[in-house]
């Protein structure tokens, strides 16, 4: 049993070894108001031996620092994370080692000083979403250090958590949308992939992942299975979609159909002018003018796959500047055109959730509410001409 119990006066005194500090020994004393209360707190503390080596109470070993904990952490959740979710980890545990709670003991944190930390991070104009999403890895961490004894509670678990602020998505109108179509059909080698995201709503990542098998011209169907993720320091990979529902089935309308048949004829032409390129995906000459044939439907001029950092940078932002429209979030505003020209033709919310890929009606209900909203005068119009019946 750690420590030593013993009398003072009324009370018992329980008495435990903290370290050391200054090369001297530190002791720490509980005081409790009988026997059997010092006793207990001593079980306790040698049921949790790593929380409590250093005595502090609740929130356990104080020798440890956040960010060490948070790096080492890290370490040991790689091997079963997506790369794009490894380092999205990494840039929420760089803010912690940059902000002075990185520094602070594991034993010392509670639900004060994580508040703190992310009323700092709201202050330094993050968004709420990005606050909790940080929240929500730094509770994973912190949950881990649990389970492996070295503190006793998670602090990030009794956090009064930053309030999630909605924002309305920006949606380009049916007027902006087709107009940005038909400017990048006449200026721009990417119209194959603008045109599906506008026909289907697909995520980027979705887009550039598709593969000519995942299609099915006759029955005018793609089937999401795969997404392209880009590495950062150069590089992808092809892995499956987060969730269950984002692998999906999408009926493609005709006019896709048919630009995706034209696509395809001029890679083939492609093809058979520059010739393969033998080492295929395996190829890494970043100048390569040979054809690269990787199965993918949307590529490059070389058949490699299209960098969604550079299409964005270099073809959106063009396009939408000569537009006056905004690009940085170009490809999820077409997404969300989708869905809202959808619904306001009186498609049903689920058919929208399973095209989108939403994880539940809800998710897309509460995405979408804006668009709802703008139908109550619709419904009461329609409510409105059945009553109008009765009194004929």
């Amino acid at each position: 049993m750690p420590g030593r119990i013993f009398k003072r006066g009324d009370s018992y005194v329980l008495k435990i070894y903290a370290g050391r500090e200054g090369g001297k020994k530190k002791d720490k004393w509980l005081t409790f108001g009988s026997r059997a209360e010092a006793e207990a707190a001593q079980r306790e503390l040698a049921s949790h031996t790593l929380a409590h080596s250093a005595g502090v109470g609740l929130y356990g070993n104080p020798r440890e620092r956040l960010c060490t904990y948070l790096v080492d952490w890290l370490k040991r959740q790689k091997p079963g994370l997506a790369p794009r979710t490894y380092e999205r980890y990494e840039t929420v545990i760089g803010q912690v080692r940059q902000d002075v709670i990185g520094a602070i003991p594991l034993g010392r944190l509670s639900p004060r000083v994580l508040e703190s930390y992310y009323a700092r991070r709201l202050d330094v104009g993050l968004s709420s979403s990005t606050v909790l999403y940080s929240h929500a890895v730094i509770r994973k961490a912190l949950q881990d250090a649990v389970r492996q004894d070295l503190i006793l509670q998670n602090p990030a678990a009794l956090v009064t958590r930053p309030k999630r602020t909605r924002t309305r998505p920006e949606v380009w109108t049916e007027a902006q949308t087709l107009l940005f179509l038909s400017e990048a059909k006449s200026s721009s080698q990417y119209y194959p992939v603008y045109l599906f995201a506008v026909g289907t709503g697909a995520r980027i990542g979705e887009i550039l992942g598709l593969r000519w098998k995942d299609l099915d011209p006759r029955e005018g169907m793609a089937y999401i299975t795969q997404t392209l993720q880009r590495l950062r320091g150069g590089g992808y990979v092809l892995k499956a979609p987060k969730t269950e529902r984002s692998g999906r089935a999408v009926a493609l309308p005709p006019e896709v159909v048919d630009e995706l048949h034209a696509l395809k004829a001029r890679q083939d032409e492609e093809r058979a002018r520059r010739g393969l390129c033998e080492a295929g995906e395996r190829c890494r000459a970043r100048h390569c003018r040979r054809w690269h044939d990787l199965g993918l439907v949307f590529v490059s001029e070389e058949g490699k796959p299209i960098h969604d950092g550079n299409l964005r940078r270099r073809d959106v932002k063009r396009l939408c500047e000569k537009l006056g429209l905004p690009w940085r979030r170009a490809f999820h505003t077409m997404r969300h055109a989708h869905g809202s020209y959808l619904l306001q033709r009186g498609v049903s919310i689920k058919v929208v959730q399973e095209r989108l890929g939403h994880s539940s009606a809800a998710f897309t209900l509460s995405t979408y509410t804006h668009v709802l909203s703008g139908m109550q005068d619709q419904a009461a119009r329609a409510v409105s001409a059945m009553l109008r019946q009765t009194r004929q």
